[in-house]
């Protein structure tokens, strides 16, 4: 007798396709045994000026589309800041990954599609969505599927 295994991995590439979103799920963070600011600390090129704001709790940050005011903490701004203000050919020369993962914080966590992930990391869409539409999640970066 077998005990066939689930296909779990195909059902999930399957369900994830060009214009499936993605977001960091800060929950993933949480519960994982890493700590985000570490991980950024650490992987990333953070300088010392970047830290100072990390400490304050609270920011107001203006939604250049509607206007509208939203509070943030700190640490969320510094990280958006820093990310939006990363060289362009700062992805080209780090993993795909961590490349995505900083489009998104850059982008303030909005959910983006893997279509423009793609093209913002300059890397094929079938490659992006292979490696996160998986059943492994990479740094908490997490598709908003349709039916879940």
């Amino acid at each position: 007798m077998s005990n066939p295994r689930p296909k779990l991995k195909a059902i999930l590439r399957a369900r994830s396709t060009p214009d499936t979103k993605f977001y960091v799920d800060y929950d993933w963070w949480e519960k994982s045994d890493l700590d985000i600011k570490t991980y950024l600390y650490t992987r990333l090129p953070i300088t010392d000026e970047a830290t100072l704001d990390m400490e304050r709790e609270l920011v107001d940050l203006v939604d250049s589309q509607t206007g509208q005011v939203r509070q943030v903490d700190g640490f969320q701004y510094i990280v958006q800041t820093y990310f939006s203000q990363l060289p362009k050919d700062f992805m080209l020369h780090t993993s795909m990954v961590d490349a995505i993962f900083c489009v998104l914080l850059a982008n303030a966590n909005e959910p983006i599609t893997a279509r423009e992930l793609a093209r913002q990391v300059k890397k094929p869409i079938d490659v992006v969505l292979k490696t996160l539409g998986g059943p492994r999640v990479y740094q908490g970066i997490r598709p908003i599927l349709e039916d879940a």
